[in-house]
């Protein structure tokens, strides 16, 4: 329910620009022949396509109190890549229908308009077509390592700074009409402001908690266990949750990373487990302990805390073991009945299973290790036959995406209710 509160909070911002220009003029003055129409329709798609793109960077963000409309910032991420994608569209097809208009004029005309710097208004929008075409080629189409992708997203703020600024000074309805104007503006530059702090100015004036690097843990050759003691305030959070991480000093770099807690909520120390997947998970068991880092968050809704259904089945793929463990190590009420699947290919590669079984031991949690070497990959029929009368329980699902979708998928087909299976399609570059 909370997911749509921010859907709909999407559209009713959306649709006030919108509603506005619709009723500036007369319709039959807007679509009176054809050249009428497609300006019309090119007009709506800049107005539309602006609006959206100040939302997506107010969505970059990061917010609590935003995350807690989308439940999740899972959702948040998921709904910035939509929106992204179809503002771009959006902007990308407003001057291809306002051409028309210009085709009634002349050949000249039309291309005039199309090729910047004839007219700075016009050159404004253009930069920013150029810029958005160049940043989602880079980003769908060439393969970047993470912190170069990174760095080149922050050129989208640029990006939508041009589109602003064509949108003020291009003679149209949003000059014409002080209410679309004011509005349109407001939103531009609230978007414009946190997009602009998040891209350059978020590590200048840290906020978030700083903890020390106490421990490094090498749990297998790929996965490293890091465990951060605070300087002073602990964080608070939800067993289940996961923090952006940064290193303050060394040279693994100053991009932040999302990580899963691994730690119980109650304790003061956090541990994360990482798996090496790239440059920068690589180097993290070179590191000296004692380096500061920069905790923020907690994020997400993952947490069996918030199903009410205590009869639930966890399903763990590889590392994502992780927000399970943190929730066995904080399950401190009997009531719950839980079987958790930890899947691996082999069974050293379980690099957390000595701990799941004292948790086991205590009759707090029942743990069924699963190895794809030695007994196929686990499906939902399986899993139906281990954990009975599995229709009536809650399903928690967290590893990698195509594990997850696939045992979806199965389980629906089992009927399993969809409200019933839980996980956070949340991958970041």
């Amino acid at each position: 329910m909370r997911k749509k509160l921010g859907i709909l909070a999407i559209f009713i911002l959306v649709l006030i620009p919108f509603g506005r220009w619709f009723f500036i003029e007369p319709l039959n003055y807007r679509f009176f022949n054809f050249i009428a129409t497609m300006t019309s329709i090119g007009q709506m798609l800049g107005i539309i396509g602006l609006a959206l793109f100040s939302i997506n960077l107010i969505l970059s963000f990061r917010i609590k109190i935003v995350e807690r409309f989308f439940y999740g910032l899972n959702n948040i991420y998921n709904f910035h890549h939509q929106i992204g994608a179809l503002s771009f569209a959006l902007l990308l097809f407003h001057p291809l229908f306002l051409v028309f208009s210009y085709l009634s004029v002349s050949l000249k005309s039309a291309a005039d308009f199309l090729i910047p710097f004839n007219n700075i208004p016009v050159t404004y929008g253009s930069l920013s077509l150029i810029i958005m075409m160049i940043l989602i080629i880079l980003t769908f189409y060439i393969k970047l390592k993470y912190h170069i992708w990174k760095f080149s997203h922050k050129f989208m703020v640029l990006a939508f700074m041009f589109a602003l600024l064509h949108s003020v000074f291009i003679p149209s309805d949003i000059s014409r009409d002080g209410f679309l104007r004011i509005y349109l503006l407001t939103l531009g530059l609230i978007g414009f402001g946190f997009g602009f702090y998040q891209a350059f100015l978020s590590k200048l004036f840290n906020f978030n908690l700083i903890y020390n690097l106490k421990k490094i843990n090498i749990l297998n050759s790929q996965v490293v266990e890091l465990e951060l003691e605070p300087r002073s305030r602990r964080l608070k959070f939800y067993p289940g949750q996961f923090i952006f991480i940064r290193f303050l000093s060394g040279s693994i770099g100053v991009e932040s990373h999302p990580f899963s807690i691994s730690s119980g909520s109650s304790k003061d120390d956090l541990k994360i487990v990482v798996k090496s997947l790239g440059d920068f998970t690589n180097k993290l068991k070179d590191l000296q302990p004692g380096l500061p880092v920069s905790v923020e968050g907690p994020y997400g809704k993952f947490s069996h805390l918030n199903i009410l259904n205590k009869n639930q089945v966890w399903i763990a793929g590889g590392v994502g073991i992780t927000p399970f463990v943190s929730m066995a190590r904080s399950l401190a009420d009997d009531s719950y009945h839980v079987d958790l699947y930890y899947c691996t290919n082999k069974p050293e590669e379980a690099v957390l299973m000595t701990e799941l079984k004292e948790i086991e031991n205590n009759g707090k949690i029942k743990i069924i290790p699963w190895h794809s070497s030695e007994k196929g990959y686990l499906n939902a029929k399986i899993i139906s036959e281990l954990s009975p009368d599995l229709r009536n329980k809650d399903i928690l699902l967290c590893g990698p995406a195509p594990l997850m979708f696939s045992l979806k998928d199965q389980l629906l087909k089992l009927g399993i209710k969809r409200k019933n299976i839980h996980f956070e399609n949340f991958q970041l570059l």
